[in-house]
C-alpha cells in the first residue's frame, strides 16, 4: 500500500473525511513505516497536497476529504436536516467540522464518564478549549474534547466544573451545595472513566481560562 492509498483508506474508514490530527494519529495503522523519518508529518502533508484535485479535496485548513465526498449526505441526520440553499460555504464548513469532531470523539469515548450513558442522542461533544478560541488543528483534535450528557456539558462548558490530571473533579464555588448534592458530585471526586491522556495541555487551558475559580 502506498502513502496515497493509506490516506485514502483512512478516509474511507471515517466516512470520507480526515483531519490532520486524525491522520497523524492513525496513519501507522495503514502505512506502518509512516513515522520513520524525523520530518514524517511534512512528508504526509506533501503526499496529500500533491493529490489534491485527484484523490483528495480540501474542506478547510485542517480537514480534507476524498474527491467524491458528498457534503450534503454527510450532514444529513435522522431528522433529514440537510444543507440549505441559503447557507454560506463558511457555514457549511463549520457544520461539517463540528459533525466530524463529534463523530470522531464518539468513536473513541462512547459514553459520558459521569452517567455512563451511551445513547448518542443524549451525548454532546464538548470542546475543552472552546471552538472559538481554538486554531484549525485544535478545533478538530479529539484530544480537545470530552463526551458528556447535557447537564455535565453545560457545567463544563461554562466553567462550573473542571478536572485535575489525576481524574479528580474540581467544582467552582459558584455552584451551590444543593445543586451539587442533587447531582451527586463533590470536590476531589474521582472519575475513573474520564480520559485524560493526551488532554493535559487543553485541560490546563480550561482550568486557567474557562473555570470559574472564584
Amino acid at each position: 500500500m502506498t502513502k496515497v492509498e493509506a490516506i485514502k483508506q483512512l478516509m474511507k474508514d471515517n466516512e470520507g473525511l480526515a483531519s490532520w490530527s486524525l491522520i497523524y494519529k492513525d496513519i501507522e495503522k495503514y502505512y506502518p513505516k509512516a513515522k520513520i523519518s524525523k520530518e514524517w508529518k511534512a512528508g504526509i502533508r506533501g503526499v496529500l497536497y500533491r493529490d489534491l484535485g485527484k484523490s483528495f479535496k480540501k474542506i478547510d485548513d485542517a480537514l480534507y476529504a476524498l474527491i467524491g465526498f458528498d457534503e450534503e449526505e454527510y450532514l444529513k441526520d435522522k431528522d433529514d436536516n440537510i444543507i440549505q440553499k441559503t447557507e454560506k460555504i463558511s457555514e457549511i464548513k463549520v457544520r461539517i467540522g463540528q459533525q466530524f469532531f463529534k463523530k470522531s470523539l464518539l468513536k473513541e469515548l462512547k459514553e459520558c464518564p459521569f452517567t455512563n450513558i451511551e445513547f448518542e442522542y443524549l451525548l454532546i461533544a464538548s470542546h475543552i478549549k472552546p471552538w472559538s478560541k481554538s486554531n484549525d488543528i485544535e478545533k478538530l483534535d479529539t484530544y480537545n474534547g470530552f463526551i458528556f450528557t447535557p447537564t455535565y456539558d453545560k457545567l463544563f462548558d461554562n466553567g462550573f466544573i473542571t478536572f485535575k490530571n489525576n481524574k479528580t473533579l474540581i467544582i467552582s464555588n459558584r455552584l451551590d451545595n444543593k445543586t451539587k448534592s442533587k447531582l451527586h458530585i463533590k470536590n476531589n471526586m474521582y472519575i475513573p472513566s474520564l480520559p485524560i491522556k493526551g488532554r493535559e495541555i487543553y485541560l490546563e487551558y480550561h482550568r486557567d481560562v474557562i473555570f470559574k475559580s472564584e
